[in-house]
């Protein structure tokens, strides 16, 4: 083939192109360094670079994340800690008044000291740190413990009475009122409250603090007829205390909104931070953790969607609920029965009709019908019943084997107070017994391991009340029934809150401290949507400014120690143990009152031996008939008598009304009655079982604040571990992320680092090579014609 000149020219130039463009790139690799420049040059390379840079800079926003976190928990770190230090002298505070050789000055500089201490400690639960409160969870512009003014006054008054109304600290384990008007009624002797639309609130049952001794009850009323005897304060419990005037009846209203000193008014939550691709954590607590007693709270585990498949909102149609994925196919249908069973706060068993689904209904109407729950009433005998053969009766056991061939009689009150009586022969089973209970009591009643159990069939406020004797002669064979889960109306109403959040249903207990409340939602005859509620926050812990409040109280003389209600007897027994008076003791105690004697007849001699949490005797009482006469002793740990009481023994009648009246004196400040079971105007039996008993608490608030202060700092310390735990998990994160950035950046200079050497030895061959394309080129333009001749 013939080579012309134009072919020799474009030869030429394309060598030409392809050499200024290598030298091109050396030359641009010797300015920045790096081996590629762009996408051509090396596109895999490339590819790694920018994956590699991209997450280069993420991790720089990380670390940016971790470095702030580092601050916001070294500043948690060092309020806490100081905190910690803070509780820490206060308990050597307390623990010095309770020397009893302080006198009033001592202990009254003592007192304003743990003063200033809550204020230190409350000043280090606000601390700021750039600008923004620390404890205060998502309100970081929201000091979160505040001082807010609680109110309460009268706005109605038809009655005219002389009633009056204050605020009070509300007991340790009940919550305030909720913003908003009531009515205190006052008939038949009870005291009860109704809010703004007639709903029944529950209050204490007898105007008592047992708080830190067994806890408090609540009730639909308290009984007041001894104060109104003399006129008096009556403390609900729940941030009021109101004034009976002497035989006053009737009613008022008044407005009431919740406060006081040291109120934590952020939220729940905690900052949290991004640390790594996909993981999060939370960088700061929130005082209400710290330093407040913690609310029982349950969640669904259900995720429950709308019609748009979004998480459900308050507003959403029952109907429009429905689960996810494979289980999409269960919903809610109109006409179903929803209903809600568990047991509350204090264990009593929560009940209620069922709540049907409409086409208009939502998930608000559920909730709502959630917070206006009752608990029902539960009778269960104190003794199980046993055969002369030491077998346990059943259901199919007949009254003559249980009762030695006597009939028994049935008398008690209904849920509304209808008085009944029946009549049972020998050869009646239980099983019919219990049916025609069930039948004339409306209620459900069962026998289990020779327990009986009679529930209320309504739920609420009840007076549900049973006694069985022998017809021949009144013996209550089947011993005591006792109230083992409480009849509230409306139990739920201010004291559980309902919500859905996230599509998730939560129930929370508005009570702080430990608590048994445990729910459970089902659909009737369908798939559950709701799925099982799992706790989610254990109630518990304490509040520190309570116990401070609490601690400069018992120094200053200013609290009274507590006294629980007494157990109740548990073999049989059909005295109703009631403890009441003063205790003066100078430890919290926990005292057991056990019974001996030949015989259970009240007649017969028994002694009753009161002994402390330690096994050592506190005293001891002795009862029976002597010549005619009733009489009860009391001896103290030496066998000195403290007190005696006597009556004439006439008969069952006239001793059980002898006891029912009188208040018999202990050591330490305290008085027991031991009243007989009254049903019908006629009093049940009064039998003292052998090796029966029954127990009592007994705190003493000086002591307890000790263990309260002590409880606080374990509280404080538990949540300076958290932060501990956050701090070293950013220690973590920022050691790895340095260790994969250090990793990416020797891969990135791999990748992209120029190699200087090879740069230069490149450089040289291509300028080498231009020169000699050069000159060939001069060459090539010097020829003609005669230098192919």
């Amino acid at each position: 083939m013939r080579i012309t000149q134009d072919m020799l020219y474009s030869n030429f130039l394309s060598n030409i192109n392809n050499i200024n463009t290598q030298l091109y790139n050396t030359q641009t690799q010797m300015a920045t360094g790096k081996s590629v420049n762009n996408l051509s040059d090396n596109p895999i390379a490339l590819s790694q670079i920018l994956t590699i840079s991209d997450i280069q800079t993420r991790f720089d926003q990380y670390k940016s994340n971790i470095n702030y976190a580092n601050s916001l928990l070294s500043a948690q770190d060092t309020a806490t800690q100081n905190i910690s230090q803070l509780l820490q002298n206060s308990g050597s505070l307390i623990i010095q008044a309770a020397n009893a050789t302080n006198d009033i000055a001592s202990n009254t500089a003592i007192a304003q000291q743990l003063q200033a201490v809550e204020a230190e400690i409350k000043n280090s639960a606000n601390t700021m740190f750039g600008g923004n409160y620390l404890f205060s969870g998502f309100l970081t512009n929201t000091a979160p413990v505040q001082n807010i003014t609680q109110q309460a006054a009268i706005i109605n008054n038809p009655s005219n009475n002389a009633f009056q109304i204050t605020t009070s600290k509300n007991f340790g384990d009940l919550n305030q009122f909720q913003s908003g008007t009531y009515t205190v009624n006052i008939t038949s002797g009870k005291l009860s409250i109704t809010d703004s639309n007639g709903n029944v609130i529950s209050i204490s049952s007898d105007g008592i603090d047992r708080s830190s001794a067994g806890g408090d009850v609540l009730s639909n009323s308290a009984d007041i007829s001894n104060l109104l005897q003399t006129g008096g304060w009556f403390n609900t419990g729940r941030g009021i205390k109101i004034y009976i005037p002497k035989g006053a009846s009737g009613s008022f209203t008044f407005s009431y909104s919740p406060g006081g000193n040291n109120v934590y008014v952020g939220d729940n939550n905690n900052l949290a931070i991004a640390y790594s691709d996909g993981l999060n954590t939370p960088i700061t607590i929130n005082a209400k953790d710290m330093l407040y007693m913690q609310h029982q709270t349950l969640q669904s585990n259900n995720l429950l969607l709308n019609s748009s498949n979004d998480p459900a909102t308050a507003q959403t149609k029952l109907v429009d609920l429905h689960l996810a994925n494979a289980l999409s196919n269960v919903a809610l249908q109109t006409g179903q029965r929803i209903v809600l069973t568990g047991i509350d706060h204090n264990g009593n068993i929560v009940s209620g009709p069922a709540f049907v689904v409409t086409s208009s209904a939502t998930v608000s109407q559920l909730l709502n019908y959630i917070t206006h729950l009752s608990t029902k009433e539960v009778l269960q005998n104190n003794t199980i019943l046993t055969l002369p053969n030491g077998t346990i009766a059943n259901s199919s056991t007949t009254i003559g084997a249980l009762t030695n061939g006597s009939a028994v009689v049935v008398r008690g009150f209904s849920h509304e107070g209808q008085i009944v009586s029946i009549t049972f022969s020998t050869n009646t089973t239980i099983s019919s017994v219990l049916a025609s209970i069930g039948r004339i009591f409306n209620a459900t009643a069962t026998i289990n391991h020779g327990i009986i159990q009679i529930a209320d069939n309504k739920v609420g406020s009840s007076v549900l009340n049973i006694a069985i004797q022998t017809k021949s002669n009144s013996i209550p064979v089947f011993g005591l029934f006792n109230s083992i889960s409480h009849g509230i109306s409306n139990a739920f109403l201010g004291t559980v809150s309902a919500s859905i959040q996230h599509g998730k249903i939560v129930i929370q207990d508005l009570r702080g401290g430990t608590s048994k409340l445990n729910l459970s939602i089902n659909v009737v005859s369908s798939a559950n949507i709701f799925g099982v509620f799992n706790t989610i926050q254990q109630g518990g812990g304490i509040d520190v400014f309570d116990a401070f409040d609490n601690a400069q109280a018992a120094i200053l003389g200013q609290s009274v120690n507590q006294i629980s209600k007494a157990t109740g007897f548990s073999a049989g027994s059909t005295l109703m143990p009631t403890i009441s008076g003063y205790y003066t003791g100078n430890n919290s105690q926990n005292w057991t009152f056990s019974v001996s004697g030949s015989s259970s007849a009240i007649t017969a001699s028994h002694t009753i031996t009161i002994m402390d949490s330690k096994n050592q005797n506190i005293g001891k009482i002795t009862m029976g008939v002597a010549s005619g006469i009733f009489k009860i002793t009391v001896l103290d740990s030496k066998n000195n008598a403290i007190a005696s009481y006597a009556t004439a023994a006439n008969s069952n009648d006239a001793i059980a009304s002898f006891l029912n009246t009188t208040q018999i004196q202990l050591p330490d400040g305290l008085n027991l009655t031991l009243a007989p079971q009254k049903i019908n105007g006629t009093y049940v039996t009064p039998l003292l079982k052998n090796g029966d008993s029954f127990s009592i608490k007994l705190t003493n608030m000086l002591q307890q604040s000790i263990t309260n202060i002590q409880d606080s700092l374990s509280q404080v310390d538990a949540n300076r571990s958290v932060i501990g735990a956050y701090e070293q998990r950013m220690q973590l994160a920022q050691k790895r992320i340095d260790n994969t950035s250090l990793s990416n950046a020797q891969t990135l200079s791999n990748l992209q680092d120029a190699n200087y050497a090879k740069i230069i030895s490149d450089y040289q061959r291509e300028i080498t090579i231009m020169q000699a394309l050069l000159q060939s080129f001069a060459k090539i333009n010097q020829l003609s014609l005669f230098n192919y001749l």
